[in-house]
């Protein structure tokens, strides 16, 4: 029985690849003229292509956890990192922020392996081919109807095209629009792994500057998510790990306020540091801390003069900045969507598929993996790692059909 894959990237290949050596025939279909794109553009040209260690709290889902546990779990982190260094031979190794990239750093290397992988178990590639729908054939199977008017026949479909996120890479939300028509329900989608926005054009001017932050994320003065990494200034708002990682619950929820302890550090600690009297003044005692600008724009803030000294500093004044160095809201605005996020949030609902093969529970014979199920991972290799062992999972549940 023949297979199309729509969907040259992580999850495709990867189905495709555990589909083919147990004996189907198997054709990717990938609407780029280059397959794997958002694996070659992926941590900086590196790829981060697994996380070191997983949880299932890395994840999100609308539906069941259980489900989307029992799902990541069917296999195991170290059996995927060995298919890449045993089978691929992708030297991998692991950095001290916990991402796994290849040895080499050069994520063309793990594109060439996967499509060698997919040469070598008989699979076909066919590029530059975009599928627009996917039509149901009266005696079982599929047509593909492609954008120039082609159709292309098969038993089986596996929809890997990915979701809205970095369009330029391919994904444009076709895959999710197939399966809509098909009959399958749709979890709303979001920019998640995206950077935010500001309105205040003071923050602007610190573009290029890092410090260190825990970030915790409130809705009606409750804390209901929190984090500590690095935040990235932008020309036009914020970025960094730990923003990433907390963009969802503005892009998707829209009513939470991110508070920052800046250095990481509460209202205890920066009260030692600005009680502590003597000659420093108040913007060399904070700089001991965080960056310069950040410090100049900070103290601004909280109506401080900077010059003064800490043995000078009335108790109002350090109270004030205090309040500030301790839980600041950022000025968020919104999110510069889907052309820079990394991944898509929603999509097809985890209960619309079948946890131990992943075929869709509305329409036998088609496969859904990878970014279009309502899973949605935070940074670090996480996403990925989803793509793979969905793909892998479809892969080899595909081979069991005769």
């Amino acid at each position: 029985m023949s297979v199309i894959v729509i969907g040259a990237g992580a999850a495709g290949l990867m189905t495709a690849i555990v589909a083919a050596r147990r004996g189907k025939s198997v054709t990717v279909v990938e609407t780029r003229p280059k397959p794997g794109a958002k694996i070659r553009v992926s941590g900086g040209g590196r790829c981060n292509v697994l996380p070191a260690r997983v949880s299932s709290d890395d994840y999100h889902t609308q539906g069941s956890r259980h489900v989307m546990r029992n799902i990541l779990m069917s296999w195991p982190l170290a059996e995927v990192r060995a298919f890449f260094e045993d089978d691929l031979r992708i030297p991998l190794k692991e950095e001290l922020s916990g991402k796994v990239f290849p040895v080499s750093d050069r994520s063309r290397d793990v594109v060439e392996a996967l499509l060698a992988a997919l040469r070598n178990s008989g699979g076909a590639l066919r590029t530059s081919c975009r599928i627009e729908r996917i039509e149901r054939r009266a005696a079982g199977g599929f047509v593909l109807v492609s954008s120039d008017g082609g159709k292309l026949e098969c038993d089986q479909v596996v929809l890997a095209s990915g979701g809205l996120s970095l369009p330029k890479s391919g994904s444009d939300g076709a895959g999710l629009n197939m399966a809509v028509a098909l009959g399958h329900g749709m979890v709303a989608t979001y920019p998640a792994l995206v950077p935010l926005l500001s309105n205040d054009r003071r923050w602007h001017t610190l573009s290029g500057v890092t410090a260190r932050a825990r970030v915790k994320v409130e809705r009606d003065g409750q804390t209901i998510d929190e984090a500590e990494n690095a935040i990235l200034f932008t020309h036009e708002g914020f970025s960094g790990p730990v923003i990433l990682d907390m963009s969802h619950y503005v892009t998707r929820d829209g009513d939470v306020a991110l508070r920052v302890h800046w250095g990481g550090r509460d209202v205890d600690d920066w009260s030692v540091v600005l009680g502590q009297g003597g000659r420093a003044t108040v913007a060399s005692a904070v700089r001991g801390y965080l960056p310069r600008r950040l410090v100049s724009l900070l103290i601004d803030h909280a109506g401080v003069e900077p010059t003064i000294r800490l043995s000078e500093l009335r108790a109002a004044d350090r109270e004030e900045l205090v309040d500030v160095l301790s839980g600041f809201v950022l000025p968020v605005s919104g999110s510069e969507g889907y052309a820079t996020a990394e991944v898509t949030g929603g999509g097809i609902p985890l209960a619309d598929v079948s946890a131990r093969t992943l075929e869709s529970r509305v329409v036998p014979g088609l496969y859904l993996c990878g970014e279009i199920i309502d899973v949605t991972g935070r940074l670090g290799g996480y996403n990925f790692l989803w793509a793979w062992v969905t793909g892998h999972k479809v892969g080899r549940a595909l081979a069991t059909v005769s």
